[in-house]
């Protein structure tokens, strides 16, 4: 990835840093394998989120008694966290000097913090990595370094209702133009078309149709603003066309709603653009769910993410810390994890998990299809430039094009900040 010159972690992220590094910090603690397990002690603060079934301390409980019959003289602190406020909370314990040693981090986490010198390099860490998806280590890379041990891949998985494709007498749309002809049949048959969510990541809604429009969202040196694009027009032309003809339903425009509340959790939704099947299939029949091809516009687009441990540099016990996540990438480790949270794998050698779910084995057909986001220190910011703009039209009845100019302004004024 290119180094976006002058980019930096803002307000009280740049105050964090800034004291971490008065204290002496960004040590890269880095090394080899360590001789003899017997010999590496310490604590390890591991901060842990609600993915799945692993969010509760009773599931890692075994895991760590497992890590130390080979590591007896390492406490794992188990930390759960939760998603809400996330970024506040990390940047608040490393301003306070209460860094965790290991976290699970997402793509768009790594360059924020990698740009800093706050994370441990990972190159060194395992012999094995050519055994892990190019996807998968390429969206934790930041600068040609490595920086998340990856653990699980995500793939929205694209399926249709086959209930309302009988009712309404289609088949499951495969590009935008079966989509456009087939969301009024859906809706006429007592379905939505498909759902929306305004309150989202934009990886996972309007970078999606900008990406299968053929457009970017920044330029390929990624100093400006690139979606403001005939690709970008089309993208969010289609996605106002899906609300003013109220093709998607209106309440997830703007609120985020508990998923078993929503037009797709109560199997309402004709055809899924992106979901979580394990999720899915605890609320609606698996018999009628049909998985398809990502859909395809000028290229064929699936949104996802890739779930990675990362490792802050201000560790007092890097070996500890390293032969934890060493632990949580090896491939008997990853296996319980995935059977029992569903997610799909970053190895290549975990080819056979999912042998007995044919809709989850036909997921991994489609991980090279996937985007995690921008890998940029500055990411979610621009997210957060971008979405006010893209909601302006969704529910605002904004003028598409003007809200792409006011955004791409607003996106290039905080590049030009860094």
């Amino acid at each position: 990835m290119k180094r976006t010159t002058g980019a930096k972690l803002t307000g009280m992220a740049a105050a964090a840093m800034m004291l971490v590094a008065a204290c002496g910090g960004g040590d890269d603690g880095s090394g080899g394998e360590p001789a003899n397990p017997e010999e590496v002690s310490g604590d390890v603060t591991f901060w842990f989120y609600p993915v799945g079934v692993s969010e509760t301390t009773d599931w890692w409980e075994p895991h760590v008694a497992e890590f130390n019959e080979e590591y007896p003289n390492v406490n794992i602190e188990l930390v759960p966290q939760s998603f809400s406020n996330r970024e506040d909370a990390i940047v608040t314990a490393v301003a306070g000097q209460n860094a965790p040693d290991v976290i699970y981090f997402n793509p768009d986490f790594i360059p924020q913090w990698a740009e800093e010198d706050m994370l441990m390099p990972l190159d060194d860490l395992r012999e094995d990595w050519d055994d892990f998806y190019d996807s998968a280590l390429e969206a934790n890379t930041w600068e040609d370094t490595l920086y998340g041990a990856p653990l699980l891949m995500q793939m929205m998985t694209s399926y249709c209702n086959t209930e309302a494709l009988e009712a309404a007498e289609v088949e499951c749309p495969t590009n935008w133009d079966e989509f456009r002809e087939a969301a009024p049949k859906f809706v006429d048959a007592g379905y939505y078309a498909t759902e929306y969510s305004g309150t989202s990541t934009l990886n996972h809604t309007f970078y999606m149709f900008l990406w299968q429009a053929g457009g970017q969202v920044l330029s390929e040196d990624m100093t400006t603003a690139a979606f403001n694009s005939p690709e970008g027009l089309e993208a969010l032309e289609l996605i106002q066309e899906m609300t003013e003809n109220e093709w998607v339903p209106q309440q997830p425009l703007t609120v985020m709603e508990p998923f078993e509340q929503t037009a797709v959790g109560q199997g309402e939704v004709g055809y899924v653009m992106g979901g979580n099947l394990t999720q899915t299939r605890e609320l609606v029949d698996p018999e009628i769910i049909e998985v398809v091809p990502p859909l395809q516009n000028v290229e064929q687009v699936a949104g996802g993410s890739v779930g990675a441990w990362s490792i802050f540099n201000t560790t007092e016990n890097p070996d500890a810390a390293r032969a934890w996540v060493r632990f949580l990438s090896e491939e008997d480790f990853m296996r319980d994890f995935l059977a029992d949270t569903g997610y799909l794998p970053p190895r290549e050698s975990i080819d056979d998990l999912f042998e007995d779910d044919p809709q989850t084995a036909q997921g991994m057909d489609y991980l090279d299809q996937v985007r995690v986001g921008i890998m940029h220190p500055q990411a979610r910011q621009i997210i957060d430039t971008i979405r006010p703009h893209i909601q302006s039209v969704l529910v605002n009845g904004n003028d598409p094009q003007a809200a792409l100019d006011t955004a791409e302004q607003e996106v290039n004024a905080l590049l030009e900040r860094g």
